[in-house]
């Protein structure tokens, strides 16, 4: 029987989806469609799933980014994500955006240092690199300013190799060069793919959760609303399905 993982990501501007079957990536879908991402995600996973002459019913699990990233985007993501794994009676399998952004430059042998615009002056950022073929962090995800990003990269070894994987690589850039600052590594444009992320669902099944249990990963409050920080846990997947 073959084991077939659905990933998917909402949580930046771009939509990615994509399905691996047994181990390997069979197709995927990456899109910017903006805030359209609530009512046209169904039938992208409908076209992408049926494109591979299989059913929704197939799926075994889903594997979904839960952030960080933008708000709206990662409930989006949360809700079709859980709910359709909740009616298919399947596992999540929940990764970090930064960790799904990172993956593929790692593999070359680079330290990645994935960034998401954040606003407020700063990124949602981290690091990460393989080692002895195993998928490690270096830093965990969490808010930063450029200068404690350009801080924090002085303590990496091997320099030469880093790199930093943006989803908004013109507000990131901008960033970075305020003041006159340079950056000392490589800034270069890039999101979650679709089939990346489904291939990481296979990978990590030791992370399979009940989708009831699945938790958004947020490393600070919005940019709107009376929602705080410190309040994050209070969302219940269940309560957007």
């Amino acid at each position: 029987m073959n084991y077939v993982v659905l990933g998917v990501d909402c949580c930046t501007r771009w939509t990615n989806i994509g399905v691996s079957i047994n181990g390997k990536v069979a197709a995927e879908m990456n899109m910017n469609i903006g805030r359209n991402q609530g009512s046209k995600l169904p039938i992208l996973v409908e076209t992408l799933i049926s494109s591979l002459g299989i059913e929704i019913s197939d799926i075994s699990a889903v594997a979904m980014t839960i952030g960080p990233g933008y708000f709206t985007g990662i409930r989006v993501g949360l809700a079709y994500g859980c709910g359709l794994a909740k009616g298919l009676g399947v596992p999540v399998i929940p990764i970090s955006t930064l960790e799904a952004m990172g993956y593929p430059a790692s593999k070359l042998g680079l330290t990645t240092i994935p960034l998401i615009w954040a606003g407020r002056g700063g990124v949602y950022g981290g690091a990460y690199r393989m080692e002895d073929n195993v998928f490690e962090e270096v830093w965990s995800p969490a808010f930063f300013t450029a200068e404690e990003i350009i801080v924090k990269s002085r303590g990496l070894q091997n320099k030469k190799t880093l790199c930093s994987i943006c989803d908004d690589l013109e507000r990131v850039s901008a960033l970075f060069s305020e003041g006159g600052r340079t950056s000392p590594f490589p800034l270069v444009q890039g999101t979650v793919s679709g089939g990346t992320l489904a291939l990481l669902g296979h990978k990590w099944k030791e992370r399979a959760k009940k989708p009831d249990k699945i938790r958004p990963l947020y490393l600070r409050e919005p940019d709107f609303g009376t929602f705080k920080l410190k309040n994050r846990a209070v969302f219940n997947i269940q309560t957007a399905l």
